[in-house]
């Protein structure tokens, strides 16, 4: 049987440099630059029995986490051998990739991953078995985001109450910006919501500008739904009813909004790199001046921002970003 490899970095040299090395030793080697694309190259082989040897995967990617992409790789693919390889080694970080098959530490040479190729020895492997399709009836709601702006004679504090206890607001937080309250409303239909800003939150005393936008479905290839949907459940990360409790106990924490613009065309990458974030709490794409909100969380607001400098803004595709930390008013 030939001897495939998945190589999964970031970094285009050590991926040029390896697949070369590699082919003199006579494996064929698929070479994968982020999480997703390697996911969909799984599926793809998987589809037409053509399995992996092995697949050796970056500890830092840009979209999802190695060691989370280890996790997903051996609940989907649990006869695949997985060698995990950092340029960022220490105790901490192996005892993380403990449940790889192997575990080999950057700089290396061809002839140390060959080696470790040679010992691991890949099961028979089965397809994975497709997923119960749940046809349970549900009820659409519409929701959307709502930018609301106070005037100085406004009372900040009594306008929060008053729109954070309405039926119709699932979450109002107190933010510093240039708007000082971010509704996320839920309503049957948008022009409920549209009659609920005009008749209620905008004849309230010193309420000025109020921006909406509709949370939608991100417009995402079929195999990138799949693929996510696929890690959502390896991960744990399911919706359940107590979610909405933990998104409000987070607001509780150092918590921040985060708007992007991001290219219609760039969305099918930047999407997954932000939802699979660990300090993304909650990722909605919407319409209006930016296309994604998300609810971050961290140890600091610096911590947050540091995320945002450091990877959002790196992603290709992101036009621009605006950052609303949440004020904690009062616990309700």
């Amino acid at each position: 049987m030939e001897k495939k490899v998945l190589l999964i970095d970031d970094e285009a040299s050590l991926r040029r440099s390896v697949t070369m090395g590699l082919m003199q030793k006579g494996y064929q080697t698929e070479p994968c630059e982020n999480g997703m694309k390697a996911l969909g190259t799984l599926e793809t082989y998987q589809k037409k029995a053509m399995p992996f040897s092995c697949a050796v995967v970056d500890i830092r990617l840009p979209d999802i986490d190695g060691i989370k992409l280890l996790k997903v790789i051996k609940v989907n693919y649990p006869q695949l051998p997985v060698i995990i390889i950092t340029g960022h080694g220490g105790e901490g970080v192996a005892e993380q990739a403990k449940a790889a098959d192997a575990y080999l530490e950057k700089p290396f040479d061809t002839e140390q991953l060959a080696k470790l190729l040679e010992e691991l020895e890949p099961k028979a492997q089965t397809a994975p078995e497709p997923p119960v399709q749940e046809e349970t009836a549900r009820k659409e709601a519409v929701s959307m985001y709502a930018l609301v702006s106070l005037d100085r004679t406004a009372s900040l504090l009594e306008t929060y109450r008053k729109l954070y206890f309405h039926p119709n607001v699932l979450y109002c937080d107190a933010t510093r910006g240039d708007c000082d309250l971010v509704l996320l409303l839920q309503a049957p239909t948008a022009d409920v919501i549209k009659d609920l800003v005009e008749n209620e939150i905008k004849k309230m005393a010193g309420v000025g500008e109020v921006t909406l936008m509709a949370v939608e479905t991100p417009v995402l290839g079929d195999n990138v739904i799949n693929i996510m949907g696929a890690v959502d459940k390896a991960l744990g990360r399911d919706k359940t009813e107590s979610e909405a409790a933990s998104e409000q106990a987070a607001r509780l924490r150092i918590s921040s909004y985060v708007m992007l613009e991001v290219e219609k065309e760039k969305l099918e990458a930047v999407y997954p790199a932000l939802y699979f974030d660990d300090h993304v709490v909650n990722c909605d794409y919407t319409d209006g001046r930016f296309n994604i909100v998300l609810l971050m969380r961290g140890a600091s607001f610096t911590e947050i921002e540091n995320t945002i400098r450091n990877k959002f803004k790196t992603l290709d595709g992101v036009l621009r970003i605006k950052e609303y930390p949440i004020i904690t008013l009062f616990e309700a």
